[in-house]
């Protein structure tokens, strides 16, 4: 399988880097990764703003880099970008941020360039990142007090952020040909450490068992084992970690 994954900054694109890493332990099913981002630099960061074990993680071995193509690229209303999606079976897309500070609005073009290629090649599935609280799944994190802080956020300094990702999802969501999953992150936290575990909330308002906080990793494998074996079709989920018990 060749696999495409894009990011950008933020916590979410924190996402798409530990989205490499994901793939990269599934050496089995995943022979070549192509990653697309304009700060290809920050693969090579010690530092990926998580909790996971350094040198696993964020350190490559010299036969996982022969796995990945790694493309630094300018702009992503680049039209020459279609053609790294050639012989793709799936894509991984982490554009866009909900950090109003950071900038790097570019979840709602990185993502019409993502579908046009993926129509041009015919590229069934993309697995997307997205935040809780976009589009129906208003208002964020309804289950906990923290929801109301971002529901603020989103309403005022945030606004630009949710545009761009609402923009990005909307992308997929009208496309007739994408096998699409959009993934809505709870709090990504720096300081979660990694256990292999996730949860999809059941039901906005009536479920109370999904945690605010989830590892990066956790929810980047989620993405990975959502492109290689597809249970969920055009739709939309709130993805988190489990209460801790």
């Amino acid at each position: 399988m060749k696999l495409v994954i894009l990011y950008s900054m933020g916590g979410l694109g924190d996402v798409g880097r530990h989205a490499v890493r994901a793939a990269l332990e599934r050496p089995g099913e995943i022979k070549e990764i192509k990653v697309l981002s304009q700060h290809t630099e920050t693969l090579e960061d010690e530092n990926w703003n998580c909790a996971c074990p350094y040198l696993s993680t964020h350190i490559f071995t010299n036969e996982e880099r022969e796995r990945l193509d790694i493309v630094k690229i300018d702009s992503w209303e680049d039209d020459s970008l279609l053609s790294h999606f050639e012989g793709a079976d799936a894509v991984i897309t982490c554009l866009g941020n909900r950090q109003m500070t950071l900038g790097d609005r570019v979840g709602g073009e990185g993502s019409r360039m993502v579908v046009n290629a993926m129509n041009h090649h015919k590229i069934s599935r993309a697995v997307v990142m997205s935040s809780m609280g976009i589009n129906e799944d208003w208002p964020p994190l309804e289950f906990h007090w923290i929801g109301r802080v971002m529901r603020i956020i989103f309403l005022t300094c945030g606004k630009k952020d949710y545009r761009d990702l609402a923009a990005a999802e909307e992308a997929f969501q009208k496309s007739k040909d994408v096998d699409y999953l959009i993934i809505r992150p709870v709090g990504l936290g720096e300081d979660v450490i990694p256990e292999n575990k996730w949860l999809v909330q059941k039901q906005k308002y009536n479920d109370k068992s999904l945690g605010i906080n989830m590892a990066k990793l956790d929810c980047a494998r989620f993405m990975v084992e959502e492109a290689l074996t597809p249970t969920r079709h055009n739709t939309a989920i709130v993805l988190g970690s489990p209460l801790p018990e």
